[in-house]
């Protein structure tokens, strides 16, 4: 798949350090791209849905790049609960709890969106 280089950043390769340039364009396994998603370095080009098993919710979930992607799937006729990558990155480091609460409430109201996480203590 094909990803933009979102913030400059070095990486280790085969042939030595590479310094990747915000804008550019890289081809990567999905593999090897998750945790740079994750970190928000990069961003895929083409629209990607990813189906996932939470062992942690006990339950599937589609994870998606923007609202769009969202609505194209609630289009396609897809319930289960999805994860936008803005979403995603708010929700890192919450405890389990707070994620199975924030996942019920996905589930039944289908265009719900995390707008804002604030921690107590």
């Amino acid at each position: 798949m094909t990803f933009k280089i979102l913030r400059e950043f070095e990486t280790e390769t085969p042939e030595g350090t590479l310094m990747l340039k915000e804008g550019q364009e890289v081809r990567l396994s999905k593999e090897e791209a998750i945790l740079l998603i994750q970190d928000g370095l990069i961003s895929p080009i083409e629209k990607v849905a990813y189906r996932i098993y939470s062992n942690i919710l006990q339950a599937y979930l589609w994870a998606v790049e923007t609202d769009e992607d969202m609505y194209s799937l609630r289009s396609q006729g897809i319930k289960e609960a999805t994860y936008t990558g803005d979403e995603i990155r708010k929700l890192k480091g919450l405890d389990k709890d707070s994620l199975r609460v924030i996942h019920q409430v996905k589930e039944v109201f289908e265009g719900s969106k995390v707008a804002e996480i604030t921690k107590e203590g």
